[in-house]
């Protein structure tokens, strides 16, 4: 494994990788972001390309989150279409992997989201496996406001599930983040033995609860916890490293250097990014693959435990409704 940082190609950000001491990224292309996805003749990302060839910086992967499954029928064609030329820009760059977002119309279940999810994705997969492309699915919740509402679906491994036994090509995969799965109290070892032969990039990013919040907004409010800078939160990365070398993961790990609550100002910023890296490397080189574990229910050791005696919420239900 080796560490990369997720940045958009400008200087400022290039001058970040490099005082990091990071030279692998993951580029962030799309709306928003300095490299035009619009352009059909793909000229800004062919000039960029170039440039971070003469800088010596190798791109992991590209990043374009956006919603393929918009309930606007003109919404989603563009997107479709952006991400087709997202696609024909890996090549350039020497990738071969795309992260991705599932896409969702937030008013319907992830169950019900699954009929677009297969009519969309299946010519997109037999592009992708022909230009020897993976795009892989982030595991990111995308929930916003109150109650929360999202527009991703693969974020839950039953909708992981439900995704690759429609769609079962070798060109989907998913794009790991433990954040994410600490957030909804998911164990990130026991998903990675779960899916481990769909991993095929993976954002370190670290993660805390926050009791007092939970004990004022209660368990659906997205105040209850925050993402943090890896070493700041909750994840044991060593063992999260650990689990990812035993299923024979050998690729990008990619530091997403979003703000921290305690990174004010720029010195320290970069302080707290510093150490970061420090804190990845380490775990890094002190994760020996773990013991053999049989493949079980995940209970949930990403969140705050249970009382003895909780209900650990086995009821019989269909996952994907009500969501």
């Amino acid at each position: 494994m080796h560490l990369a940082i997720q940045i958009p190609y400008d200087d400022a950000h290039l001058e970040l990788a490099a005082r990091l001491g990071l030279r692998r990224i993951q580029l962030r292309v799309g709306p928003g972001f300095p490299i035009d996805t619009g352009d059909p003749q793909l000229r800004e990302a062919r000039a960029a390309a170039a440039d971070l060839a003469r800088r010596g910086l190798r791109v992991v992967a590209l990043g374009c989150y956006r919603n393929l499954l918009s309930a606007d029928a003109g919404e989603r064609r563009r997107e479709i279409a952006r991400l087709r030329r997202v696609m024909a820009m890996a090549p350039l760059f020497g990738t071969g992997v795309v992260g991705v977002f599932a896409g969702r119309d937030p008013d319907r279940s992830l169950a019900d989201n699954l009929p677009a999810f297969a009519d969309v994705w299946a010519p997109l997969a037999e592009e992708a496996e022909a230009g020897g492309l993976r795009l892989a699915f982030e595991n990111c919740t995308m929930l916003r406001g109150d109650p929360p509402r999202g527009i991703n679906l693969s974020f839950t491994p039953w909708a992981y599930e439900r995704m690759f036994e429609l769609l079962p090509s070798p060109a989907l995969g998913i794009e790991l983040d433990p954040s994410h799965l600490h957030k909804q109290c998911l164990d990130p070892v026991a998903f990675v033995r779960r899916f481990a032969p769909r991993i095929v990039h993976v954002h370190a990013k670290d993660h805390e609860h926050l009791p007092e919040q939970l004990a004022l907004h209660g368990r659906f409010s997205l105040l209850t916890s925050r993402d943090r800078l890896p070493g700041r939160g909750e994840i044991d990365f060593r063992a999260f490293f650990a689990a990812l070398r035993a299923a024979g993961y050998d690729g990008a790990v990619t530091l997403e250097p979003e703000r921290d609550v305690d990174a004010t100002g720029a010195r320290r910023r970069l302080r707290l990014l510093r150490e970061a890296v420090a804190h990845l490397r380490r775990a890094m080189a002190a994760s020996p693959p773990p013991p053999p574990a049989a493949r079980g229910r995940d209970r949930g050791r990403g969140c705050l435990r249970r009382r003895r005696g909780s209900d650990p919420g086995g009821r019989r239900r269909d996952p994907g409704r009500g969501r």
